[in-house]
């Protein structure tokens, strides 16, 4: 299945750049224009990664940022800044921003910061999935109930020979 970024900036010269970016890769870009636009999106198109301009109207991207990481279906978020825009670190930790980028950026920085947080969701996904083994302290607990249930098959063998002779 193919994987896909929403990107949600108001610069359709970031839209562009961001589009090509990706045109030669398995990744889809779905763009918005607007906060507003992405998130009425956003269950619709299920993205795998959010990129979200800061200073982007109506919601900001720390506003858009904040409503994915509370969603059901949280996802990576970076955060687009202009050279000349302010960015606010603090604001973006709250609100569970996982990476930022400058703009302009260089494509390969884009590119490898994207599939780094892609690849690091998998894996979450994947280790989520998986069942814990047990802890070592909690082995002499499985080994005792493992015996346990030896002890009372035999048991239940002596039982029902008795009854067959009786």
């Amino acid at each position: 299945m193919a994987r896909s970024i929403l990107l949600a900036d108001d610069s359709p010269t970031i839209r562009k750049i961001v589009e090509l970016t990706f045109a030669d890769s398995d990744l889809r870009v779905e763009s918005a224009e607007t906060g507003r636009e992405a998130l009425e999106n956003i269950e619709s198109l299920h993205p795998d990664l959010v990129l979200a301009d800061v200073v982007m109207p109506d919601p900001t991207g720390y506003e858009l940022c904040r409503a994915v990481k509370g969603s059901d279906r949280p996802v990576p978020v970076i955060l687009l800044a202009g050279t000349f825009e302010p960015f606010d670190a603090r604001q973006a930790e709250e609100c569970g921003a996982d990476a930022h980028i400058v703009k302009p950026f260089e494509s390969g920085a884009l590119r490898d910061k994207v599939e780094e947080l892609l690849g690091a969701a998998e894996a979450e996904r994947e280790a989520a999935s998986e069942p814990l083994p047990a802890p070592p302290e909690l082995e002499h607990v499985m080994e005792e109930l493992s015996e346990s249930a030896e002890e009372g098959e035999a048991v239940a063998e002596a039982v029902s020979e008795a009854v067959e002779e009786a």
